[in-house]
């Protein structure tokens, strides 16, 4: 099936490198410091403004590119008087011939000729209007002299990786840097989740912050992959666990939790499997069967103070087993793993239920 004509990942990725180079930010600020994301342009430090354009492939910076003559727009339209340098950030080349060809080496009434020369096409014609013609010449001259560009800048994948390896991770271990990656992206986002409103990172905040949360993936231990439920994906296979709890006439909200658990639960297993493939394997194995040697105990307890299954399934002490040992189980902590989940554990008991080597139904022959 092809991808919807209105599908807008690539503008996505945009936003996600802009977070990155956010990130990058806050990796270099200095103490008492501010970043702020959204508010005031894509980012601004306290100081510097930058304007973050990501391009899906190659792309060039031509004399009629929006991305510049936009954002030399949004510099004579909005507020900027707290704004003392201003930078365009772009993936894209800078091809010689261009207006823009050493532009951060002209000074500011070479810059301004240099556009006022410029016949523009249609696309661009409004902001040409609105910055070369109407707008005052003393007063754009010192937002040009300000005004650079840091031009075919790497890519976001690139972004990612450049950041795993900066100095501000160094002392993680080389195979836990992405998920302690990950963990500052998570933190990012949380911020405007607070106050979106004004999203704003705090650096002593940020940085305290980071040496609690990241102190985990330098430990002697394992530390636990948590995989958050906004990161799952769409799953359209059919579970037994599932249409075990359906017979049972659960209702829609713990079998989506269920659901969700299984699936965040398979995902942290595949990343322990990738952080010590050669021991963690027959560690999870048994992990496995002592999750399922207790729950089997405890059904077997149930049995025996029970004496309502007759010639069927009892659905109500089903459920009410079910509930116990998913609420009240006691959490079995992986072997040499810090911080083990509880979805991790509830997750692998749904894995028993479909692998039929555990059912929820309490049946006379039990």
């Amino acid at each position: 099936m092809e991808t919807h004509t209105n599908q807008s990942t690539p503008k996505y990725i945009g936003f996600v490198y802009q977070v990155l180079i956010a990130i990058e930010q806050c990796f270099e600020a200095k103490k008492n410091q501010k970043i702020w994301i959204e508010c005031y342009g894509d980012l601004y430090d306290g100081k510097i403004g930058t304007e973050v354009k990501h391009h899906i492939g190659k792309n060039n910076l031509t004399d009629n590119s929006p991305e510049f003559w936009n954002t030399l727009k949004n510099l004579v339209t909005e507020d900027i008087s707290d704004i003392k340098q201003f930078i365009l950030h772009t993936t894209s080349d800078i091809k010689p011939g261009s207006i823009f060809d050493g532009w951060n080496q002209l000074s500011k009434t070479k810059k301004y000729k240099r556009l006022k020369d410029h016949n523009p096409a249609d696309t661009i014609a409004e902001f040409y209007n609105i910055t070369i013609i109407k707008f005052p010449r003393k007063d754009l001259l010192p937002i040009l002299d300000e005004l650079t560009i840091k031009s075919s800048q790497v890519s976001v994948e690139a972004k990612w990786n450049e950041l795993e390896e900066n100095r501000f991770l160094n002392y993680i271990p080389e195979k836990f840097r992405q998920d302690a990656l990950q963990w500052v992206y998570g933190y990012m986002h949380k911020r405007a989740i607070e106050n979106y409103r004004l999203w704003r990172i705090k650096i002593n905040d940020f940085d305290s912050a980071c040496q609690i949360a990241l102190n985990k993936f330098t430990q002697s231990e394992i530390p636990f992959p948590i995989i958050s439920k906004d990161y799952l994906d769409s799953v359209e296979k059919e579970f037994r666990f599932v249409n075990e709890m359906k017979e049972l006439e659960f209702k829609k909200s713990p079998i989506e939790k269920a659901v969700s658990d299984y699936l965040r639960a398979s995902k942290s297993r595949l990343k322990l499997l990738s952080y010590e493939p050669t021991t963690i394997s027959e560690t999870l194995d048994d992990y496995d069967e002592t999750v399922l040697d207790c729950v089997k105990s405890k059904k077997d307890y149930w049995l025996e103070v029970i004496d309502d299954t007759k010639t069927k399934t009892s659905t109500k002490f089903s459920k009410e087993l079910y509930f116990d040992i998913i609420n009240k189980q006691e959490l079995i902590k992986i072997p040499n793993v810090n911080d083990t989940q509880k979805y991790y554990q509830n997750g692998r008991i749904h894995h028993s239920v479909n692998e039929k080597l555990f059912t929820w139904k309490l049946w006379i022959e039990d």
